[in-house]
C-alpha cells in the first residue's frame, strides 16, 4: 500500500510541475488578442488556467501523502507542490480583496 501511495505522490508533483510550466509557458507564447484595456487576458486567463490545474494535482499529492512519515523525501514531494501553488493563489486573493478595499476607500 505504501509503494502505491508513493507512485501516487511522486506521479502528482511530476504532473504539478509539468503543468506549472506550461502555465509559464502558455503566458509567454500566446499571441496577445482583445484590444485596449483587454489586450493580452488571454494570456493571463490561459496562465491561471494552467496554474489551477497544478493546484488541483497538488491537491490530490498532498491527500495521498497526508500520513507519510516525517523525515521522507515522498512526504516533501506531497506537501511542497500544495504550499507553493495554494500560497500563490492565496496571495493573488489577497492582492485582489487588497486593491477592491482600496479602491473603495480611496473613492
Amino acid at each position: 500500500m505504501r509503494s502505491l501511495v508513493t507512485f501516487v505522490v511522486w506521479t502528482c508533483a511530476i504532473i504539478w510541475v509539468a503543468l506549472a510550466v506550461q502555465g509559464v509557458f502558455a503566458y509567454l507564447t500566446l499571441e496577445p488578442t482583445g484590444s485596449g484595456f483587454t489586450r493580452g487576458s488571454n494570456r493571463i486567463s490561459a496562465f491561471f488556467q494552467w496554474e489551477a490545474l497544478a493546484l488541483a494535482a497538488a491537491t490530490v499529492g498532498f491527500l495521498a501523502g497526508g500520513r507519510l512519515p516525517k523525515g521522507v523525501l515522498t512526504r516533501f514531494a506531497a506537501r511542497w507542490p500544495l504550499y507553493l501553488s495554494g500560497g500563490f493563489f492565496l496571495l493573488l486573493i489577497i492582492l485582489f480583496v487588497g486593491a477592491l478595499i482600496f479602491a473603495r476607500v480611496a473613492g
